[in-house]
């Protein structure tokens, strides 16, 4: 036993303050305590008890705070780094795995040899994680050595070091995906009977960082959008164009699911011209207050001064976004093209009709890098500024 730990006992001993002292107690009084609720075959307070001749405090870490979990691999090497830790002097549990020939670790408990002793329980292998910390996998496959909690025994002195050991045990985590979410979308179909609607499922994507993602000066923007079409009986127009790969549709994911209340009726490609036929509007009277999301409508927006043949899609969305069929069904529309803004029909622009209009784009490289490390990809192939798709698909 250290001289520190030697010191801090017989203070403990002489001035009998801390209430778990049992300094006077023989070592076969204290290997016979009774601890309720062990778990194990070995009770790591009575190893706490034999070492140091106390009742340790507790603190647990536990994975699943905010979808972190505590990786087992990055924190002993921590432990080993800091305070000269030998792993060999753990004591281990496992189960012998069969396929792999080895064993399969389930709980180790460490001692630093200072007043404080951890354990590690419920650890298992975890490959469907996401790695925004870059630690390194413990197997070929990205597989993570997950410890569940982390429980920290200690002598009352070490509380402040032991606050900090798990502060930092929290930066050595991998995070687990976010919960599925799915959001039913219905897409515009036709049959021999007429228009009809059918549900799709939309999966949201996970963005953390509006800002990171589509630059800081979105982040108004998509809060403008928000407002808006959570606004009951409201209308108007969101134009959302730019390059292909900047994210439109990747947004148009995200957004679908940050609106309630409101029956959102997805217009493909392919039916984009359908909206100047004389059934459709009809049609979209059976759903007021909805939203309607046309994707890829260059060809239904263009200005009518330049066409000699005008469309009459764009004299219904100018309807439909501002006039006295808007006034009546209060439905609003999101479109997004990929066009130039100048050769859209700038009626659609009017102040007043129009909610947003806004320019996707690459992201500037230090957000590129940003976000290309969060991924996993890391930042050795980002060079210049990219698009969403092109950060995506590095690998490709």
């Amino acid at each position: 036993m250290s001289d520190e730990i030697e010191t801090k006992l017989n203070e403990l001993e002489i001035n009998s303050m801390y209430v778990g002292a049992l300094s006077n107690i023989s070592m076969e009084a204290l290997l016979q305590f009774n601890i309720p609720g062990d778990r194990y075959a070995i009770s790591s307070i009575r190893l706490f008890l034999g070492k140091y001749h106390a009742l340790p405090c507790l603190l647990t870490c536990m994975s699943g705070t905010d979808r972190k979990l505590l990786h087992v691999t990055t924190i002993l090497e921590y432990l080993c780094d800091e305070f000269k830790h030998d792993l060999n002097t753990d004591l281990i549990t496992g189960n012998y795995n069969a396929q792999t020939n080895q064993m399969d670790i389930s709980a180790r408990f460490c001692d630093l040899k200072n007043g404080i002793m951890l354990e590690f329980q419920d650890i298992y292998l975890n490959p469907g994680v996401l790695n925004p910390n870059q630690l390194k996998a413990d197997k070929s496959d990205d597989g993570f050595s997950i410890a569940q909690t982390i429980t920290i025994y200690y002598l009352p002195h070490q509380m402040p070091s032991v606050s900090e050991l798990c502060k930092s045990f929290y930066k050595m985590t991998v995070l687990s995906p976010e919960p599925s979410i799915t959001f039913t979308l219905h897409m515009v179909c036709r049959n021999q009977g007429g228009y009809y609607l059918s549900c799709i499922t939309i999966k949201k994507p996970l963005i953390t960082d509006l800002a990171l993602y589509y630059g800081n000066d979105f982040v108004s923007v998509h809060e403008k959008i928000i407002k808006s079409l959570n606004t009951l009986e409201n209308k108007g127009i969101v134009l959302l164009h730019g390059i292909p790969g900047s994210g439109k549709t990747h947004y148009i994911r995200y957004l679908i699911h940050e609106i309630q209340g409101k029956t959102l009726i997805y217009v493909p490609p392919d039916m984009a011209k359908e909206i100047s036929s004389p059934d459709f509007l009809p049609f979209l009277m059976q759903y007021p207050d909805s939203i309607l999301i046309i994707e890829d409508a260059e060809n239904i927006i263009k200005d009518r001064n330049e066409s000699s043949f005008p469309s009459q899609a764009v004299a219904n969305l100018l309807n439909l976004s501002d006039g006295l069929l808007g006034d009546a069904m209060h439905q609003q529309i999101v479109a997004t093209f990929n066009c130039d803004l100048t050769t859209i029909d700038p009626a659609l622009l009017r102040k007043g009709r129009l909610i947003a209009n806004y320019e996707f784009n690459k992201l500037d490289l230090e957000n590129s890098k940003i976000l290309s490390e969060k991924l996993g990809f890391g930042t050795k192939n980002i060079t210049e500024p990219m698009t969403l798709a092109e950060i995506y698909n590095q690998n490709d």
